[in-house]
């Protein structure tokens, strides 16, 4: 059986309220994605690191206040990935596959 994860997170002030997500390796991940900045656009992608060059998951960007899920699946190798928003990329995390 598939592991599943859900992950809250949210965008305020440009920043996301979490610096490190931690899944399951091969999860089905589901991301609801709360972005709180009014006129702001905002995303979640997660990146095989802090590149960006080779992307696991590219959330729509949406413009707040407004919320979105992504679904993907995580990698099954574990490790540490990285997370973004790609219109402001110092907004970043871990995302971490155990």
């Amino acid at each position: 059986m598939t592991p599943q994860a859900t992950i809250d997170i949210a965008a305020e002030n440009f920043a996301f309220n979490k610096k490190r997500i931690t899944v399951p390796a091969g999860a089905e991940v589901t991301i609801n994605f709360d972005n709180r900045d009014e006129g702001i656009p905002h995303n979640v992608a997660v990146y095989t690191d802090s590149s960006a060059a080779t992307a696991i998951s590219i959330g729509e960007i949406i413009t707040g206040p407004a919320r979105a899920t992504y679904t993907f699946t995580a990698p099954a190798k574990p490790g540490t990935y990285f997370f973004r928003c790609d219109v402001h990329p110092s907004m970043n995390g871990e995302f971490i596959v155990e």
